[in-house]
């Protein structure tokens, strides 16, 4: 499953806040390095995929990450809204990770996430959690990420994306600005939307399961994502924006329910931002 808060930008800002302060803090000292934050996503997706009234999110995180062994812990609570309901809590995720690697060369994470809901309106919401490994080429021209994930319902979808980037920093005074253009392509097994028409029905109109099966659990092309996370980094404050636009593939549909099921699969522009504070804990 592809994170609801997307962890690799939080990854990306502490590694640009240890490398700022490298030069006047010792390593050996700091136990860990801690991120906290709100996020704001007005257009809540999963590859492409929105809920029937295309709900926006509010993410406080927590980040905690213990610099000299490479684990890390996160914690991610989603507030949603949309036009017929105010902001409620729709779930929480936790996550435990591996991260291994230098600056330059292969590097990665291994990780663990689990899912909590409240309700059932996230497109996601049939997953219960997920193991995955991103593996990444850093190098001067453009990092190479890929990424394999098995996410599990009442079956195991499998999820493998791979994705260029380029970082350009630019640094004035005590400030830091990072630009990063990425794409990406996105393929998997989409055996969670079963669940998941099961569970809506799609406005009270039934969802025949024989009808989605054998679409499902077809490993497809699931998407298409270009963003440019824009971050502006200030002692330690993070400010981040990041315009993206994401075209789903394969969307699933259903017999005699086509147009209720792939309104929810369009093209989408969106526009997410955090604003994030970082710390760190130390030894004495």
């Amino acid at each position: 499953m592809k994170h609801i808060i997307i962890l690799t930008a939080l990854f990306i800002f502490l590694g640009f806040s240890l490398s700022s302060q490298a030069q006047t803090e010792t390593p050996k000292k700091t136990i860990a390095t801690v991120i906290s934050g709100l996020s704001y996503s007005p257009k809540l997706h999963y590859y492409g995929r929105t809920d029937e009234l295309k709900s926006s999110a509010l993410m406080p995180t927590v980040l905690v990450q213990f610099d000299s062994l490479g684990l890390y812990l996160t914690g991610s609570t989603v507030f949603t809204t949309n036009t017929v309901q105010p902001l409620e809590y729709a779930a929480t995720v936790t996550e435990i990770g591996y991260k291994f690697g230098k600056k330059q060369g292969i590097a990665g994470s291994i990780y663990g996430d689990k899912f909590f809901y409240q309700n059932k309106t996230l497109v996601q919401s049939a997953l219960q959690g997920q193991v995955g490994l991103n593996l990444s080429h850093l190098n001067k021209v453009a990092n190479i990420n890929l990424t394999s994930i098995a996410a599990f319902s009442d079956k195991t979808d499998f999820f493998a994306s791979a994705g260029l980037e380029h970082p350009i920093v630019m640094r004035t005074g005590k400030s830091v600005f990072v630009v990063t253009p990425t794409a990406v392509a996105n393929a998997g097994t989409q055996s969670f939307t079963n669940t998941y028409f099961k569970n809506n029905k799609f406005l009270g109109i039934p969802i025949s399961n024989q009808s989605t099966t054998q679409t499902t659990q077809v490993f497809n092309l699931l998407s298409y994502e270009f963003s440019m996370p824009v971050v502006w980094v200030f002692n330690n404050i993070f400010l981040v924006a990041t315009p993206g636009y994401v075209m789903p593939q394969n969307v699933v549909t259903t017999s005699g329910n086509t147009e209720v099921v792939s309104r929810n699969g369009t093209n989408l522009f969106y526009v997410n931002l955090s604003l994030l504070y970082s710390f760190k804990v130390k030894k004495g």
